[in-house]
């Protein structure tokens, strides 16, 4: 949980806090409110239709609701084996999360088998007594274990049958650590059969990490739109030479692309334990192609779980329409720092090729943060740089700390700091703000004038990702011995395709 930075309302918060504690108190006392919905299932692990699933695999349902065991049978059943498994036995348990039952077969499923499973009436109810009334009319739940030497696969994502998948990447989880084989994997949107994507598993978007295998689409897939993957045998195999049996037919995986947010929020990672967006648009962040370290999580004092990005780090959001910002279009960005300053000018957030400011897009980045330490201290501090892809003509903006009135605070003083920048194309004009409070240069257009722009702020050659601690091109900062010791702690990272007003950065900075 993020804690809030609006101090002087911290008693009000208090009794508003203890009031509510009252209300609810009194409601729980005195609300005689029947629950009378039955528990209903929310997914199913293995999903239904997904083939190659290990032998040795948990069915694990989720519940909409915190549930407890009831009477009755759990059925699994292939041509060549069934099992009958009573809930009340010790191969049914409900985990720490009451809403999850785990069903342990009492032996390994049969190898390269569908299997239907069934489920009682009864066998598990809410904490008031309802029953779950077994699988819906026209619901069934079937899956296919992995062949004699096949090699077992144990989840997908997005999952079949999904309605919120991802428009850019594919990814499956084996049972085994796993490498590379041969062929291809490929991607159809239903609606006419329509080949819109075919991936060599020897190329640079499919990419092996232990067991798991992530497929990256070079072209995003459409929003709320069906699609089904192919994959020929042997695109993965393990240590052991057991081969993926692939998928070849299009009821082996598909799924349905997430239908976005349609809001003005393009993207928010809360970065609390990965890189995943929670906009709904599920613009997740990757580490970026030349990482050398990894993008950590941990828990922070004042924060709670934020991201740290170490020597070497750095992530990539995906490469959409949505986040090539247009000459006309606004847009703002909003994140939290903590860090150390250091000196030169290493890049935070940038989707442009730093190693020049005349390269097309913009830079958050310090500079000189080593001996900038707010009002009156030598530096620049920090600054934001705008260029707009005009085919050369220069037209390159600046906006930097040491040269506001008054100065603005430094960013790299180890202190948490919000930083938004607002791109205001309806009034030509940037906002530079730092934890809400706006800093200007009255005295230089050329820091705050959008007019000075020419093209839009994006490279259209290069294309680079909007980027997290690093520039766009992702080598900036580790081309240099200075900059590529920059170390931090990032939280709360949103993007919009407006501009955002002042209440509304205001209401960034309390959130939380």
């Amino acid at each position: 949980m993020k804690k809030i930075y609006n101090k002087p309302f911290a008693l009000a918060g208090a009794m508003v806090m203890l009031g509510l504690a009252l209300l609810t108190s009194c409601k729980q006392e005195f609300d005689y409110t029947v629950d009378t919905g039955n528990p209903q299932v929310v997914s199913y692990n293995p999903t239904s239709t997904v083939e190659g699933v290990a032998v040795s695999s948990n069915l694990i349902l989720t519940f909409n609701e915190n549930i407890k065991k009831g009477a009755g049978n759990i059925i699994i059943t292939s041509k060549v084996d069934t099992q009958r498994i009573s809930v009340t036995s010790d191969a049914v348990t409900i985990g720490d999360d009451k809403r999850i039952l785990t069903i342990n077969p009492t032996a390994d499923l049969e190898a390269d088998q569908v299997y239907t499973v069934t489920l009682e009436r009864g066998i598990v109810t809410d904490l008031l007594g309802n029953e779950y009334m077994g699988l819906p009319d026209g619901t069934t739940w079937t899956f296919k274990t992995v062949g004699q030497s096949g090699l077992p696969l144990n989840a997908l994502s997005p999952l079949p049958g999904s309605t919120d998948g991802s428009l850019f990447k594919l990814e499956l989880t084996f049972a085994a650590d796993v490498r590379k084989g041969a062929g291809n994997f490929s991607v159809y949107e239903t609606n006419g059969n329509v080949k819109v994507a075919e991936i060599s598993v020897a190329g640079q978007s499919v990419v092996v990490d232990g067991k798991r295998v992530t497929v990256k689409l070079g072209t995003p897939l459409k929003f709320a739109t069906s699609y089904y993957v192919l994959a020929d045998a042997g695109t993965i195999v393990d240590a052991d030479g057991k081969a993926f049996e692939g998928f070849l037919t299009p009821t082996s995986w598909s799924f349905t692309t997430t239908a976005g947010n349609g809001t003005a929020l393009i993207a928010y990672l809360p970065l609390d334990n990965d890189l995943t967006d929670a906009s709904g648009n599920r613009f997740d962040a990757m580490p970026g192609e030349h990482s050398t370290a990894s993008v950590t999580f941990v828990t922070d004092a004042e924060r709670g779980r934020v991201a740290s990005f170490g020597s070497g780090s750095y992530a990539v959001l995906p490469k959409h329409d949505m986040l090539r910002p247009a000459l006309t279009q606004s847009f703002s960005f909003s994140l939290w720092v903590k860090f150390q300053g250091i000196g030169s000018d290493p890049a935070l957030f940038s989707n442009s090729n730093w190693d020049s400011g005349g390269n097309p897009g913009f830079v958050f980045a310090t500079d000189g943060a080593d001996t900038y330490t707010g009002p009156g201290s030598s530096g620049r501090g920090w600054l934001v740089k705008l260029t707009g892809d005009a085919g050369g003509v220069s037209n390159r903006m600046d906006w930097r700390a040491n040269e506001t009135d008054p100065q603005s605070p430094a960013v790299g003083d180890n202190k948490w700091h919000m930083v938004t920048v607002v791109v205001d194309q309806a009034t030509k004009l940037l906002h530079v703000y730092i934890d809400a409070k706006e800093h200007i240069q009255a005295t230089k257009p050329a820091s705050y004038d959008l007019n000075t722009l020419k093209g839009p702020l994006w490279d259209s050659v290069n294309d680079y990702a909007f980027t997290i601690w690093e520039d766009g091109s992702g080598v900036y900062n580790s081309g240099d011995d200075t900059r590529k010791t920059l170390s931090g702690l990032v939280d709360d990272v949103r993007i919009y395709n407006k501009a955002l007003t002042a209440t509304e950065v205001s209401a960034l900075f309390v959130i939380k």
